[in-house]
């Protein structure tokens, strides 16, 4: 394997290479051969290149408009692990003849299309040096999902999509004029032309960067992302969107995307950090990060429809990893990061799972289905272990990245956020459970699946794969794993 081989700009092409196998393909079956033989390479680039980030270190390439360091190899983790099971999933829900959802051959071909665009796009986004070319590759996100959330066409999903389209596409245009403003730093820090926003340069400057400018720009930046990544009070699109879009969709969003935008943030983040005496970044997160966990918090109490309980949940992970960083240090940082990985595989098992229910029951109103155990056992036990995950409760995953994120805010001189943050968690544990009892335990509804999905392989694999990681990194943290989350919160701490 050569060192010097383009594997990030192999990863970049091959969903390209995807859409293009699609678009020429004419039948059913090739059309799902397309999407799996493009998800399990995507999985095996992204083993690649997070194996030479461990080897060798931080990677350029295209003259270092592309760059790879542990962070940026911890999201195209991510993306890859939800791509690959949503793909998988797809095949089965939408794909086959007889699927749930099955869609005809034009419509196939489309949404394998915008899938595999929409994975473009995040892929760009991780391996993107220059900060406006991450934000244009987050603008390109949202149009890519959009038209993916108003697949069924239906009333309430054309006007999620619309809905998800203005506010996230006004809220990156504040997210531009931040990038300009930080540019505009640089500049008369630094003198430079082309190379001012890229983030190697601007961490290795950021002493140099003027404060007043960068508290400005930093104020944009946090209305701009925070809206795309789901923050609370700029979350509103978030419930519409993830409860309308087809189940995989809804995986992607909230497992992958919504780290996507929590990523520019962190890369500003690592910016602000190296500005001595700059605090504005950290109550910017610890505010934001507050008033997610507690608006999801209350608004998961009172769910009655499946998904948008699960997209709520989103609102308040994404508040958890704010606070994480907010609390800092490598112990707080490391902490967030883990918990962008546990959230991520957890809430997508949970959202492909939500869909076999859905399926099962014809509906997504909780008073309306109970007895999943004893009806549909293989996925009430994933419903139960994942949502008791999500929960936060002991050994699972993200009870260990909570702990680790609580630890860090009492070490680090943040004990009201830390305890204001165990409130907010016991409230939510104690929706979940709620929620959970109702549609595991009772009275056995009539539960019954279309055919195809009871002994489907790509929904066995893709749920399984996160099912078995939301349960076992709690347990076990590989090293190389330990080790990429570790390096990658020395990016962050510079």
């Amino acid at each position: 394997m050569s060192a010097n081989f383009p594997w990030m700009l192999v990863l970049l092409v091959t969903p390209l290479a995807g859409c293009g196998l699609v678009a020429v393909s004419r039948t059913r079956t090739q059309f799902n051969a397309c999407a799996a033989v493009t998800a399990a390479a995507l999985l095996a680039l992204t083993l690649v290149i997070i194996d030479q980030v461990l080897v060798a270190g931080p990677t350029s390439e295209v003259s270092g408009l592309l760059y790879v360091d542990a962070l940026s190899a911890l999201l195209i983790l991510v993306v890859s692990l939800v791509g690959f099971a949503s793909l998988l999933y797809s095949i089965d829900y939408l794909g086959r003849s007889g699927s749930p959802h099955e869609a005809s051959l034009p419509r196939l071909r489309r949404y394998y299309l915008y899938v595999l665009l929409f994975l473009f796009t995040m892929y760009l986004v991780a391996e993107a040096n220059n900060l406006g070319i991450l934000w244009v590759a987050l603008e390109g996100t949202t149009l890519a999902s959009a038209l993916m959330v108003r697949y069924y066409q239906t009333r309430r999903a054309l006007e999620a999509s619309w809905k998800y389209l203005i506010l996230c596409s006004a809220g990156l245009a504040f997210a531009l004029f931040g990038t300009l403003l930080l540019f505009l730093a640089s500049v008369r820090a630094l003198g430079l032309g082309g190379s001012g926003l890229d983030w190697t340069t601007l961490v290795a400057a950021g002493s140099q960067l003027d404060p007043g400018l960068v508290r400005l720009a930093l104020v944009f930046l946090f209305i701009g992302y925070g809206t795309k990544a789901g923050l609370a009070p700029l979350h509103n699109w978030l419930p519409d969107a993830h409860s309308e879009a087809p189940t995989p969709v809804s995986a992607l969003l909230s497992g992958a995307l919504l780290n996507c935008a929590m990523y520019a943030l962190i890369r500003v983040d690592a910016i602000t950090l190296q500005i001595p005496g700059f605090t504005l970044t950290h109550w910017l997160l610890l505010g934001f990060g507050l008033v997610s966990v507690f608006v999801a918090a209350f608004f998961i109490l009172l769910q009655r429809d499946l998904k948008r309980l699960l997209a709520y949940s989103s609102v308040e992970h994404m508040g958890i990893i704010a606070l994480g960083l907010a609390f800092g240090g490598l112990l707080g940082i490391f902490g967030a990061l883990y918990h962008v990985l546990n959230h991520a595989v957890t809430k997508a098992a949970l959202f492909l799972a939500g869909g076999n229910l859905a399926v099962a029951a014809q509906t997504k109103d909780l008073e309306k289905i109970q007895g999943t155990l004893a009806a549909i056992p293989v996925t009430g036990t994933v419903l139960l272990l994942c949502g008791l995950a999500l929960a936060g409760v002991p050994p699972f995953s993200i009870f260990a990245s909570e702990f680790i994120i609580l630890s860090a805010g009492f070490a680090h001189g943040d004990a009201v956020a830390a305890i204001l943050l165990l409130v907010a968690l016991a409230i939510v544990f104690a929706g979940l459970v709620g929620h959970l009892a109702h549609i595991l335990l009772g009275s056995a509804s009539e539960l019954r699946f279309a055919p195809g999905m009871r002994k489907a392989v790509g929904v066995t694999l893709g749920i399984g794969l996160l099912a078995s990681l939301a349960v076992g990194l709690g347990l076990f943290l590989p090293d190389p794993l330990s080790q990429l989350l570790h390096r990658a919160a020395e990016v962050v701490a510079g």
